[in-house]
Parts: structure tokens; sequence; C-alpha cells
């Protein structure tokens, strides 16, 4: 079964990824492993580009909130 998410649900959600990723992302144990040879060869993102990926949905949804309350006129 499928659940309808609100906006505001959608951007809870994606408030609390952030929130965690930043948390893991201050861990001593991550920064170990993101600064090894082997996690900088396999990948070409770390957690602050999520991160700020994450920001850029939120703003967008934002800025589609705004676009939403001016077509309706509120």
């Amino acid at each position: 079964m499928t659940q309808i998410l609100t906006t505001e649900q959608i951007q809870s959600i994606l408030k609390g990824i952030e929130e965690t990723l930043r948390m893991l992302q201050a861990k001593s144990e991550y920064r170990e492993i993101e600064a090894t040879e082997e996690f900088t060869r396999a990948n070409d993102f770390n957690l602050l580009d999520v991160i700020h990926a994450l920001g850029e949905v939120q703003e967008g949804i934002e800025n589609f909130q705004y676009t939403q309350a001016e077509n309706n006129g509120i």
C-alpha cells in the first residue's frame, strides 16, 4: 500500500536525514574512513556533497510551495 506524504512530511524527513548525515560526518570514525585512499578512489561523492544536494531539494520544495501560494492568491 502506498502512503501519500504531505509536503511538510517530506520536508521533515529530508531535514531529519540531513541532521543524521551531519552527525555522522562529525564522527571521527567516519572521517577516518573518508580519508582512506580506498574511499576516495571508489567514490566521487562524500557526505558533504549529499548534504548539499538535500539542501537543494529542500530549496526546490520551498520554491514550489511559494509558487503554489502565489498562484492560489495566498
